[in-house]
This record gives C-alpha cells, structure tokens and sequence, in this order.
C-alpha cells in the first residue's frame, strides 16, 4: 500500500533578500541571532508538517525550546511569537482567533509547490489568499483546491468544482471572518504566549550570586533593586544564563574594566547588564590582547628616539 502523502512539503523557497525584510530587521533588532535562528526552526516546522501553518499554544513554546536548543527558554520563543505578530510577520487575525501561525507570504510560496499534487485541502478560516488574483493563486493550481472548516470534526471537504465557485467562496469567507471576529471579540485566543502565572521567576539571586562568585575584583552586589530587576529580565529576552556566566568571565578577565585605562575608571554590575555594554563585552570589545605589531613598532619607535637623546646628550658621555 503507498504511503499517502504528507500535507507539508520537504523544502521551501526562502528569498535572497529575506533577511532584508523590514519585519525581519525589527525582529533582529529585538531578538538578536537567536530570534533569527528560532524563526528559521519555526518555518522548517511550519513548511514540514502543514505545509502554509503551525498550531500554537503555550505548549508549543515548550516544545519548540526543547526542539531548537542554543539557550532559546520557552519564555524568550513566547516572547519571540509576541513580536512576530507585532510587526505582523505572521497573521494577527488568524492567530487571536484561532491559535494558527500563517501568513500571506507564506501560502504564496507554499501554493506554488502544489504542482505535483492532484488535489490539496485548505482549512477555510486560515486561508489569505484571493482566488480570483494569479498573484495570489495561478490558474493552473486553483483547480486543484478545496477547502475544509476549522469546526468540522468529520473533515468534509467542501469540493471547488470550478473557479467561479472558487470567487464565491472567498468573498463569503471573508464575511464569515467579519462576523466571527465580532463573536470571539472578547474572548481571543492567546494560548501562544505563556501567561505571567505561568511564567518562571526570573533568577535574580542565581545571577547575583553569580556574579559575586566569578567577579571576585569587584566590589560584592548586596542587593536586588527593582531597576537591576528589570533590567535582567529585559536580558534574559535575548540572552541565556549561560550568557551572563560568560559575561561576568570576561568582566573578570579584562584589564580595562578593571580600571587599567587612562580615566582609572572601573565597570559596574549595573554597567555590565546594560544592553549595548552587555553585548560589546560578550563580543569580546574589552578582552586583554597580547601586544599587536602596531604596539610593537610603536615601541621600537620610542626605543630609537631614546637612542637618538643619548647620541646627542650635550655631556658626550660614552653610551657603548
């Protein structure tokens, strides 16, 4: 017996300028190359299983920090899924209303992979496209569809016999979108993000003692104010606590922020979990590094004028 066919597929498309993509710069710019790394395992999934959307719920988060690694916690991808749907990378109605992860974008490049299928179903509620554009769906695939309602527990499919059927069914859907979304008004779906009851508490006292462990040349952090707080639990959108055991190593081992710069100035733990100081001294901006040749010409430089003074001292000392 042949094994029936999955609904999603074994490879898609991805643009050359993806990355170039306004949304996907705000998510970068949030997220850093983690979120970049989680959105490409979140895709992957999507194009694999159901080919144009994934389920999401809570979860989702869990299994899908579990799945990707690299320190992405089931917060940080709610967080993640959150600011997908801000900058609307993925459809803001479809996901409220019903828990689907999808976008035009994406059933544009998934339609066009239907070529070698006889036939495929689309579940009607999560379906963006218009019909009646070849934009949107070209002719040669529109025969092929036909859709399917979220509720029907039998899975029916409602055939497409013919493209004018098609345009019929795509205005009504978007009527019954209408009503629906006036239904459901009050009670929308969010069981992508993990609530705040459920969420862990930050560790504010791991990391405090952290930093009291490894950072032994700076002075002792005795307490936990509300802007220290806060300002940790902004890191750990991005970073894990790896992360800050790493930081706090490299605070350790650098000179210059121990104080051995021109302003005898000496880096703080309030310094250190700042964003942009955070992310330099993990890059590696402030490490020791052994003397380079530039330093090494410089200080042949001043050897020779050194030699040069004593060639030329007025008491004509014999200097050999």
């Amino acid at each position: 017996m042949a094994r029936p066919l999955k609904d999603g597929v074994d490879y898609f498309p991805k643009d050359t300028d993806f990355y170039a993509d306004d949304k996907v710069r705000l998510l970068r710019a949030e997220f850093g190359s983690k979120g970049m790394y989680l959105l490409d395992y979140i895709l992957c999934d999507l194009y694999g299983k159901n080919g144009y959307f994934i389920k999401w719920d809570k979860n989702k988060c869990y299994l899908v920090s579990d799945g990707a690694g690299c320190g992405c916690s089931p917060e940080f991808v709610a967080e993640f899924i959150s600011g997908c749907i801000r900058c609307s990378f993925f459809d803001k109605r479809v996901f409220e209303m019903f828990g689907a992860l999808t976008s035009v974008g994406i059933q544009r490049r998934f339609i066009r992979m239907l070529n070698s299928r006889e036939n495929f179903t689309f579940i009607e509620e999560y379906f963006l496209l218009d019909t009646s554009d070849k934009k949107d769906v070209p002719q040669g695939i529109l025969n092929k569809l036909a859709f399917k309602k979220v509720s029907d527990k039998e899975n029916e499919v409602k055939s497409k016999d013919n493209p004018n059927k098609n345009k019929d069914n795509s205005q009504s859907k978007i009527e019954e979108n209408k009503v629906e979304e006036s239904r459901v008004e009050e009670s929308r779906v969010e069981e992508s993000i993990i609530d705040d009851s459920h969420r862990s508490p930050a560790p504010y006292e791991q990391i405090k003692d952290m930093y009291n462990n490894i950072c032994t040349s700076y002075p002792k952090l005795r307490s936990m104010s509300d802007s220290r707080k806060k300002a940790i639990k902004a890191r750990l959108r991005q970073y894990s606590i790896d992360d800050f055991k790493f930081l706090f190593e490299k605070a350790e081992n650098s000179s210059f922020l121990k104080g051995a710069n021109n302003r005898n100035w000496s880096a703080t733990f309030d310094w250190l979990i700042k964003d942009s100081n955070m992310a330099k001294t993990l890059d590696g901006n402030y490490d020791d590094r052994p003397m380079q040749r530039n330093d090494y010409n410089a200080g042949a430089r001043k050897s020779n004028n050194l030699f040069l003074d004593l060639l030329n001292n007025d008491n004509g000392d014999d200097i050999l």
